[in-house]
């Protein structure tokens, strides 16, 4: 092998690490979950989505929530959170039950 063609294979594993490295980072950093925030409850809510296709029926999960679960965006505490917020959620599944771990609000209505 020449040394241009060593220089090409190194050039694209380079590439081709760097492509696979960023794709990890989205897959990781990306919200389980998102849509409205409604049916608030003490430590729950359901989460409606914000598009709705008439022909199916609508996945709302229902998720808990602590004093321990962080949210930033639009509001910086979890007893800010209100009925008709639009939210990202990133969830952690126990015994088939969903608890956020992280909430971020990004649309506030206003009521």
């Amino acid at each position: 092998m020449t040394i241009r063609v060593k220089r090409e294979i190194f050039l694209v594993s380079v590439f081709s690490l760097i492509v696979m490295v960023i794709i990890s980072i989205w897959y990781l950093t990306k919200p389980d979950h998102s849509g409205i925030v409604g049916a608030l409850e003490e430590s729950k809510f359901t989460l409606y989505p914000v598009k709705v296709d008439p022909e199916e029926e609508p996945y709302t999960p229902e998720i808990h929530f602590s004093e321990d679960t962080k949210v930033t965006g639009k509001i910086s505490s979890i007893f800010d959170l209100k009925d008709n917020q639009e939210v990202k959620v990133w969830l952690e599944t126990v015994d088939g039950k969903h608890f956020a771990e992280k909430i971020v609000v990004t649309v506030v209505t206003k009521e």
